[in-house]
């Protein structure tokens, strides 16, 4: 008899706790669970992980997770390599969500896999855009990259949009080589055609002798802004 009743006491407490955490919950305005939730998800080193933890600790979580506020802070580039990013599976449906809510690095992810993969490069340079827009450095790398390319294929794609990301800041030439890698960590989680690398080798150069000369510490000097790009064109393609 007393150990039903410490059993009952035991169930009881727990229900207790239950209902009281759930209640300090619920008695917080939307719009402040929202902004922690947003501010978790852009700290976190493990984002949709944590996310999904949360979504399954309360139905008002779950409920607001799904805000746009949300989805729009995502660090997507902290999980991006421990994803599956396959065509039409759960995470490409994610990224597609939060590429709607202006998430920058879901809109330059799907801005590359539309144009390689999917081969639709006018909704790619559009993703591409609206992320440099929002001062996305890698998307506007990519916009200048493909500007050499689609011109010397004769491709009617407007390539010009406002951005937040100043040209002079590719000046550096760690800034060039940080963009590269950034474009080549989404290369490896997918399978992209060869359109970008093919017939690289063949397209014109500068005759300037003294263009792109390594100087100290292998930084290269430029005649021009346009021969700088199509030095990192060539650069990138090498390492596809």
């Amino acid at each position: 008899m007393e150990h039903q009743l410490k059993r009952r006491n035991r169930t009881a407490t727990k229900k207790m706790k239950k209902k009281t955490k759930t209640s300090l919950v619920t008695k917080l305005p939307e719009d402040v669970i929202v902004e922690i939730v947003a501010q978790l998800v852009s700290s976190s080193p493990l984002p949709f992980a944590d996310l999904c933890s949360l979504k399954k600790s309360c139905k008002t979580f779950a409920m607001l997770s799904k805000d746009r506020m949300v989805k729009k802070c995502i660090a997507i580039e902290r999980e991006i390599s421990t994803l599956n990013w396959t065509p039409n599976n759960r995470c490409m449906s994610i990224l597609i969500s939060c590429a709607d809510a202006e998430n920058v690095e879901a809109c330059f992810i799907l801005g590359l896999v539309n144009i390689f993969d999917n081969e639709d490069i006018c909704k790619g340079v559009e993703l591409l855009k609206k992320a440099s827009f929002n001062g996305h450095k890698a998307a506007f790398y990519m916009i200048n990259i493909l500007r050499i390319r689609l011109q010397k294929d004769n491709i009617p794609v407007d390539m010009n949009s406002h951005n937040k990301v100043d040209q002079s800041t590719f000046n550096d030439y760690d800034q060039l080589k940080w963009c590269r890698e950034r474009v080549l960590d989404v290369r490896r989680l997918m399978t992209w055609n060869k359109w970008l690398a093919s017939n690289a080798e063949n397209m014109r150069r500068c005759k300037n002798s003294y263009c792109g000369i390594s100087g100290w510490d292998d930084y290269k000097c430029f005649c021009s802004d346009s021969c700088r790009w199509n030095d990192e064109y060539f650069e990138l393609c090498r390492r596809m």
